[in-house]
């Protein structure tokens, strides 16, 4: 069934099979013994002699410099732990066992290890995506064996846990591989069809064809009917007719059969029940033994080190003594001066080098953290970029929903903008701090900072004010970006320190010669205010005021984030303060007004309204992602079909005709790159377009070579999307 012990029976008797008659790594009698007395001791149920065996053939193995053995008496060892249910040990030994196999040239023991692995990650841990990783991984490397009847149960395995995450498209693919299988194997082969006929019926069930579901029900219970399968398999097979039943409303049945479920459950847990004082005495003794060994081998490394460190002592001494005995009257006092000058250079490059390594690796860290969190924000901010965006153009919507739609879309920007900036600042020098400044309207960003947070403001009954003197000019040019992100800290800290209060937010003049403005930013509420013995260290990263700030949220980064931004745009951040009174935090900017600003033109805004007309079929496993670009394809007169996968879109263009492909890069089952490929084989003529939210750079290259024609970042916008579309479609009619 599920996790099928025999399948590990069969794996190690094919392995001694394969000893006896052509070994490809070194064979050894004495370690062949060893692991075969250890599985037959096994197999009797006499779990610590096994135990002790295979722990020979490793400590006999690592004698011999063996890693075929040494794999192969972890794996043993592994496989007796998870058999009673010691799955952290099991664990141990299991990664020890794939550790050595991968040294090996022959790696015969790889798939088995991955399958046991997945056994348990599913078992021991509920982990079904770890588990999935070491199925596939195990299926791919057993799927080249000779003997296609040990591919059965991995792959099984795989289909199930497919299931068990509700993803019956993947599993629909490898179970018509398992039906193949099933077909080529003959019937003297013992095989586990009980387990094949009960994922047909499940995936029959999900279909909602319910009399096939019952046919396979009925095959597979005839095979469990025998006492000497897995009487676990009986449960789950009445729980999953069961669900059937339910689902279809035949609500009798169900009820039968949660009957028969009950009762065989009661006699799995009296024959596990039976043996619970036997398995706690073994454990006991298995503990009593591990720690034994552990003791072993830490004897036996410190045994090794010291005899290393003896012969490396007489070695030097010896060296030494012959040196002193040639040169010792001469070169004395020059000997020991360089000696301990070398000792210090020594240290100093050994600490250099080991600082080094260490900053390489902290910098490849953080350029592969940065640039995976940003591709995982990027995806999500689609859907809410998109999904408001569509929302805004519904002309019924009120106006109180237009202000908070465009308060939301507005937030989603800026973390949008604040990603794409991460990026770009993760692939320049640190030191860089250049400012990009861009001609702003202020009077409408702070409105904008202000309406996203009326909502948290509301929460907690504070009210909003905006302050702003009509006499600065209508645009100037700030770095908006890191302004933005200056006021969203500032009130978000006040916001956060005040209740049932009032919170203004303030922009004032404070000179204006010629093209050159000063400004002055105000943010004041009416909180708690910073005691005195804290304010001289509010703006050090990870502070946190005392106990009058206590169960406050927060990671004490918001006032250091601030400071460090405003001295990049060449001010300083100022605060007053009164304990139970309020704070004001102010900074002044210089800014400048623009000399002069692009009018788009009115036909180019006008033209880009115009729809274009196409049939397009997007790739795309996100479903809200799904939705937000078939509504932008709508709006821009397209149609669209779209599919969840690679071998989806290869198929749907093999049968269909479509103007242009929308292939995103990251899918299941068959990725985008791949697709590509495919297609490219039968179809060279047909536009297709990679979406990613990864950096354009990292990919650019090997879309090329996949053979895409172009390339846009996710999330996409009307415009983008719409003039890609044009591109393409003319590039490939001329």
């Amino acid at each position: 069934m599920k996790k099928n012990t025999l399948y590990i029976i069969a794996i190690l008797c094919t392995l001694c099979t394969f000893s006896q008659e052509k070994p490809s790594y070194k064979y050894n009698d004495s370690l062949y013994n060893l692991i075969k007395k250890s599985e037959e001791l096994r197999v009797a149920n006499k779990m610590y002699e096994s135990l002790e065996y295979a722990f020979k053939a490793v400590d006999y193995g690592r004698e011999l410099k063996n890693d075929h053995y040494i794999s192969h008496g972890y794996f043993l060892m592994g496989t007796v732990q998870y058999e009673i249910i010691d799955y952290e040990n099991a664990t141990k030994n299991y990664l020890k066992a794939l550790e050595h196999t991968e040294k090996t040239k022959d790696k015969l023991l790889l798939p088995y290890i991955l399958h046991s692995l997945g056994n348990i990650y599913y078992d021991g841990n509920n982990d079904f995506e770890s588990a999935l990783d070491y199925y596939q991984r195990a299926v791919q490397l057993v799927k080249k064996s000779s003997h296609i009847e040990q591919y059965q149960v991995p792959l099984h395995n795989l289909i199930w846990t497919y299931m068990d995450l509700d993803k019956y498209d993947e599993a629909s693919v490898y179970l018509k591989e398992a039906d193949s299988i099933d077909a080529s194997i003959p019937d003297s082969i013992l095989v586990d069809r009980s387990s094949l006929y009960l994922l047909r019926a499940r995936n029959y069930s999900h279909q909602g064809n319910i009399a096939r579901a019952e046919e396979y029900f009925d095959k597979s219970l005839e095979y469990l009917q025998d006492e000497s399968y897995w009487p676990k398999g009986k449960s789950y097979f009445y729980q999953y007719r069961a669900e059937m039943y339910e689902n279809i409303g035949d609500y009798p049945r169900a009820l039968a059969d949660l009957k028969l479920l009950q009762a065989n459950e009661r006699k799995v847990f009296e024959n596990a029940r039976s043996k619970g004082n036997e398995t706690v005495n073994f454990r006991s003794k298995v503990d009593r033994y591990e720690k034994k060994l552990a003791l072993a081998e830490r004897e036996k490394d410190l045994l090794v080190d010291l005899d290393k460190n003896n012969k490396l002592i007489i070695f030097i001494s010896t060296a030494a003594l012959l040196l002193l005995a040639v040169a010792f009257f001469f070169y004395y006092r020059g000997y020991q001066s360089k000696k301990k000058v070398t000792e210090i250079l020594e240290i100093k490059n050994s600490e250099l080098y080991e600082a080094k390594s260490q900053a390489e690796k902290l910098s490849k860290i953080k350029s592969q953290f940065i640039s995976t969190i940003s591709h995982e924000l990027r995806t999500p901010l689609y859907g809410v970029v998109g999904i408001s965006s569509i929302l805004l153009e519904n002309e019924k919507q009120s106006d109180k929903d237009k202000k908070l739609l465009n308060s939301l879309k507005f937030s989603a920007d800026y973390l949008l903008d604040l990603v794409n900036n991460v990026l770009k600042v993760s692939k320049i020098d640190s030191e860089e701090k250049e400012l990009i400044k861009t001609p702003t309207d202020v009077h409408s960003l702070t409105q904008n900072i202000l309406q996203s947070f009326e909502y948290q403001a509301q929460k907690k009954g504070n009210e909003l004010i905006l302050k702003f003197n009509p006499s600065i000019p209508k645009l100037l040019n700030i770095d908006a970006l890191r302004t933005s992100e200056v006021l969203i800290n500032l009130l978000g800290n006040a916001i956060k320190f005040t209740e049932q209060g009032k919170i203004w937010l303030r922009i004032k003049l404070i000179s204006k010669e010629g093209s050159k403005v000063i400004l002055r930013f105000e943010v004041e509420d009416t909180g708690m205010g910073v005691p005195e013995d804290q304010k001289e260290y509010i703006f050090e990263e990870f502070s946190q005021i005392g106990s009058v700030y206590d169960n406050k949220q927060g990671t004490g980064l918001g006032l250091s984030i601030v400071k460090n931004l405003i001295e990049v745009m060449g001010s300083q951040i100022y605060f007053e303060s009164k304990k139970g009174v309020g704070s004001m935090f102010y900074f002044e900017l210089d800014t400048d007004i623009p000399e002069s600003l692009e009018i788009p033109d009115k036909d180019e805004e006008s033209s880009e309204q115009d729809s274009i007309s196409a049939n397009i079929l997007v790739a795309e496993d996100n479903k809200i992602n799904q939705l937000v670009t078939k509504n932008l394809l709508k709006n821009i007169g397209c149609e669209c079909t779209i599919v969840a996968n690679g071998i989806e879109a290869v198929q749907a263009i093999k049968k269909d005709t479509f103007d242009l492909v929308l292939m995103d890069i990251n899918m299941p089952v068959m990725d985008g790159m791949r697709a590509t490929i495919e297609i490219r084989e039968f179809n060279t003529s047909i536009p297709i377009i990679a979406l990613t939210a990864s950096e354009l750079s990292e990919v650019s290259d090997d879309c090329k070579k996949a053979g895409m024609n172009d390339l846009i970042n996710k999330p996409l916008n009307k415009k983008d999307l719409q003039y890609a579309i044009e591109r393409n479609i003319v590039i490939n009619s001329a």
